[in-house]
């Protein structure tokens, strides 16, 4: 193979490794995208590597949960978040201590927001149009007999979703309460004993709203 057929093999291969690299630094700013492209044309088999790597190890797209459930979360997670914060100055100790467990609670609030999200696809599926031909499933006594038992089984359980929404609800609005709490002792002198007080308390809601929902906590290390 000649000098020139060599220049246009690496080129070829080049030009393919350079596109590729463009897609995968989508997202990136422009000039970062300029020096990988040109990296990827002229020094292929030195990019080649990372660019595989690269590919390798993109996380997969995670569907985000983007209803009102999720909102409030996010936004009681903020409001608890600007509570802690404020304690570095006036309550230190309560920061280190055993007691402030707001990560778990954030994941009780979400594992109790997915799995109302699940039931009420159960519920939405048991609400749809029943298919062609159903209807001769309950034509004889006995069948209609466990139609019956399958509706009370889900109106049964549309009682236990309520529930749920509204333990899920309850949890957030008294934590809101709970952080409140914290700002007016913060602003209006009180002793640092009165931030452990109250934290203790958020950390008391996590255990209820796992009681509430069975959503078991993590084992804590010893």
């Amino acid at each position: 193979m000649g000098l020139f057929d060599t220049l246009l093999l690496y080129g070829s291969v080049g030009a393919g490794i350079a596109v590729a690299t463009l897609l995968a630094s989508e997202g990136a700013p422009r000039h970062a995208r300029v020096f990988r492209v040109a990296m990827g044309f002229l020094f292929w088999p030195m990019h080649l590597p990372w660019l595989l790597a690269a590919r390798g190890t993109e996380p997969p797209a995670a569907s985000v949960p983007h209803d009102a459930m999720a909102a409030a979360i996010g936004q009681v997670e903020r409001e608890l978040a600007a509570a802690i914060a404020g304690l570095d100055g006036w309550a230190e100790s309560v920061l280190a201590g055993p007691c402030l467990r707001a990560n778990e609670l954030s994941t009780a609030w979400k594992a109790q927001a997915e799995r109302i999200r699940t039931m009420d696809r159960v519920l939405a599926a048991d609400d749809a149009p029943a298919a062609p031909g159903s209807d001769e499933l309950e034509s004889d006594s006995r069948s209609h007999k466990s139609a019956a038992a399958r509706q009370q089984n889900m109106q049964r359980l549309r009682t236990v979703r309520r529930q749920a929404h509204d333990d899920l609800l309850g949890s957030l609005a008294w934590v809101r309460e709970l952080v409140s709490m914290i700002h007016l002792a913060r602003f209006t002198g009180a002793p640092a004993s009165r931030a452990g007080e109250l934290v203790a308390q958020i950390a008391a809601a996590v255990e209820g709203l796992s009681e509430a929902s069975g959503w078991q906590l993590p084992a804590r290390p010893a």
